[in-house]
Order: structure tokens, then sequence, then C-alpha cells
């Protein structure tokens, strides 16, 4: 016996019905941090510690940057160099 699936292409169980796919946002790319310290400054408010914020892609680097907690540091920042190049471009 032959397999439905061997003979033609698979097709999904649910055909899409509406015809339309919404479009995915751009990947982006995320510096994370290198360094994280205290100023000694007075912060905005809000804000509670400062940190450098590195990206492993490009190498690009950031001034300091005020964050509001650790949990804002962690999440990292988007890399000013990566995510200004054409969509699927590899060159740096």
């Amino acid at each position: 016996m032959v397999s439905p699936h061997s003979t033609t292409k698979y097709k999904p169980r649910q055909p899409d019905l509406f015809g339309y796919r919404k479009p995915r946002t751009p990947r982006r790319y995320l510096a994370h941090m290198s360094d994280v310290g205290d100023h000694g400054c007075i912060y905005e408010p809000g804000n509670t510690c400062v940190a450098l914020f590195s990206c492993a892609r490009c190498g690009w680097e950031s001034g300091w940057i005020e964050r509001q907690n650790k949990t804002h540091v962690l999440r990292g920042v988007a890399c000013a160099k990566c995510n200004d190049q054409p969509q699927g471009s590899l060159a740096d």
C-alpha cells in the first residue's frame, strides 16, 4: 500500500481560509551589558543604575545609559549599527 504522503506534497489539515498571513516584525539585534555601575550623580526620575552595552555581532559599544533596574539592564538594548542595516544584509 502506498502512503498518501509519499505521492503528493504534504498539505496541512486546515487550509488557510483567508489567504493572508500577518507579516512578522523584523528581527532586532540586541547589545548586552558589558559593565554596570553607579556614576555618582543624580539619576533621572525612575532610574537607579547605569550600564555600558556592547554588541557581540558587530562590536558596537554604547555610552553609559541610565536604566530603571537590573531587569532592564539584562534585557539589553537594540544595537544601533546592526539594526540600521538593510533587511537580510550580512555585511558589517
